[in-house]
């Protein structure tokens, strides 16, 4: 229902949802849970019999219900044609599911690798129950893919330069699109006269800003640009005429770098990024902040977000956003003269050719390029930069400098970004050595008792082990071993001089601070008491209010949990608990009521 209680317009009765596959089932046009087209295609052209094809393209439509990137698609589909591939070239063909046996899906695979595409292939009728089964089966990674693997990043000072460099090409083309748009903008005022220097370079923008294109000659033989048009801007060329007002694939490759830098971005997220549509500040014609709406499929439920970019001036993320609208404004205006409105950031001319070449950078690998071009361009033109920027390295080398999460949680940004880059380990070692150090020396004071476990029956041999693993006296190992020194969780080597209490006097203490006494010594025989205590103590925590259990139990609780977690394992302690006999239990819960304080 809507807001305000209208009930939502259903659709015509005579509805039926658009099919995504052709008739001959071998085209598929996918379309997004929000209306947008995927894309097309077509595996007609692919080898093998026209059914084993039809079973699988079928297979591909089923498993992409719900998918919403057309890159995803691309990925599966390149992979479905390498397998058909496969298949009619195998010994002997394969030309039917039933075909696909696990020997022969694990070569396959090994040559071309992606886990979709067997999810595809489990959906086709026929399969093998065997080889379903087995695709179905997580693998192990290789043993040289296992552990977590250092990635390649850049240095804090490298992406400054990068920045840096990013900023300037974006700089430079928008001051050049301004330029020429204050040109028009002057023209189609009529502030310009005929006759005056800008008039006809004013006529040529005008043409260029409505089509996309330079006036050319429309004969059947001849399309190239007009004299007329080609001495008004001085025989500069077709690529650089059609950059007065439009940003080149270098330009946008240069603010894609930019704002990954600024914002550590998936280049995902930037093809599909729109313009901002709302404004924190509520100040469209000049505004300070900026929120752009974020889609990161692999998020799943969480792929949509917003992130917030303010402008405090050059340098900041704010600015760098505003650089870019500038930069692509006008191609945006142009596009929906021609009725190919977009939203989209980033926006430019991608080659020569008219108004059709006039296009976003939302799919395939055309981003990816238009950021190598970039940076092969500036290296020729002798900028210093390093000699390999690709998106990936550069959403983490930022997401490792900025210090804290971007576009994904806290868990993930220090997993997979802080712990593995070089620069900010090394920057951490010390840091890390300290804390270390401080949480060595807390546990040692928290948890003081020790545990000798090997003890068995009172023999000599017992005895001189507690007395070289506690380093107490012998004598006093042997009353340990004799259980003459035993409390209601652990043996006392030493009464008269406890952690919690004056040398020289009787210990008084609660029997649960033993565990944080160095004159504790626990041997296995203690163990299902104390797995025991820590259940009984756990039970207490519903049944007390939250005040009267972190004043009074939690830091016991925590400190016998950290002792179990020392010495023994999670699956030996509910048999440790067993173990516990009733005088065991009697004895515990006597001194949880206080009733052998002294």
């Amino acid at each position: 229902m809507s807001g305000r209680g209208r009930r939502a317009a259903l659709p015509p009765t005579d509805f039926r949802k658009v099919p995504v596959l052709d008739a001959d089932g071998l085209v598929l046009r996918p379309v997004s849970g929000a209306g947008n087209p995927l894309g097309v295609w077509d595996f007609r052209d692919s080898p093998g019999p026209v059914d084993f094809r039809r079973a699988l393209v079928a297979a591909l439509a089923a498993q992409g219900q719900g998918w919403g990137s057309e890159d995803t698609y691309r990925t599966i589909a390149r992979t479905l044609r390498l397998f058909f591939k496969e298949a009619a070239t195998a010994e002997p063909p394969v030309t039917s599911t039933e075909q696909i046996t696990v020997e022969w899906w694990e070569e396959v695979d090994r040559r071309h690798p992606c886990p979709p595409l067997a999810a595809v292939i489990r959906r086709a009728p026929g399969l093998p129950e065997a080889t379903r089964v087995f695709m179905e089966t997580p693998r192990r990674r290789p043993p040289a893919r296992r552990g977590r693997r250092r990635k390649e990043a850049h240095t804090r000072e490298e992406l400054k330069t990068i920045r840096n460099a990013a900023a300037a090409t974006v700089r430079a083309g928008r001051l050049r699109i301004a330029a020429n748009t204050a040109v028009l903008q002057r023209w189609r005022a009529g502030a310009i006269e005929p006759g005056d220097g800008d008039w006809s370079v004013g006529e040529v923008l005008d043409e260029l800003a409505r089509t996309g294109d330079l006036p050319r000659y429309r004969s059947s033989n001849d399309h190239s640009v007009t004299a007329y048009a080609e001495r008004t801007l001085g025989f500069e060329g077709n690529a650089a005429s059609l950059t007065r007002l439009f940003p080149t694939s270098d330009e946008i490759g240069a603010a894609a770098v930019l704002l990954i830098v600024h914002e550590a971005w998936n280049l995902s997220v930037l093809k599909k990024m729109d313009v901002p549509s709302w404004w924190p500040n509520a100040d469209r014609e000049d505004p300070a902040v900026h929120q752009v709406d974020t889609d990161k499929a692999r998020r799943g439920r969480r792929r949509y977000a917003s992130n917030t970019l303010v402008d405090v001036g050059e340098g900041s993320s704010g600015r760098a956003l505003r650089h870019v609208l500038e930069l692509t404004a006008q191609a945006r205006t142009t596009l929906d003269l021609l009725g190919r409105s977009t939203a989209k950031l980033l926006v430019g001319h991608r080659g020569l050719g008219g108004g059709e070449n006039l296009r976003d950078y939302a799919t395939g690998n055309v981003l990816d390029g238009a950021i190598r071009r970039w940076q092969q361009h500036a290296l020729a033109d002798g900028v210093v930069l390093p000699q390999r920027i690709h998106a990936q390295a550069l959403r983490h080398s930022a997401q490792a400098h900025h210090g804290r999460a971007r576009n994904n949680t806290q868990t993930t940004h220090e997993r997979d970004y802080q712990l593995l880059d070089e620069e900010v380990r090394d920057a951490s070692r010390g840091a890390v050595e300290l804390g270390l150090a401080q949480a060595l020396a807390s546990a040692r004071q928290t948890v003081a008792m020790l545990l000798v476990d090997q003890v068995d029956g009172e023999t000599e041999e017992a005895a001189e082990l507690v007395a070289k693993e506690a380093k107490v006296d012998i004598e006093v190992a042997r009353r340990i071993v004799g259980g003459q020194l035993r409390t209601p969780v652990a043996s006392c080597a030493d009464f008269l001089n406890s952690d919690h209490g004056a040398a020289g006097t009787p210990c008084a203490v609660s029997f649960l601070l033993c565990f944080a006494c160095r004159n504790a010594v626990a041997t296995g025989r203690d163990l299902p008491r104390i797995a025991y205590l820590h259940q009984a103590v756990e039970s207490l925590r519903s049944a007390v209010t939250p005040a009267v259990w972190a004043a009074d139990w939690a830091a016991h609780h925590a400190r016998i949990g950290d002792f179990l977690t020392t010495y023994t394992t999670t699956d030996s302690r509910p048999r440790l608990v067993v173990a516990a006999v009733e005088s065991d239990r009697e004895l515990i819960h006597a001194m949880l009521e206080r009733r052998l304080d002294p």
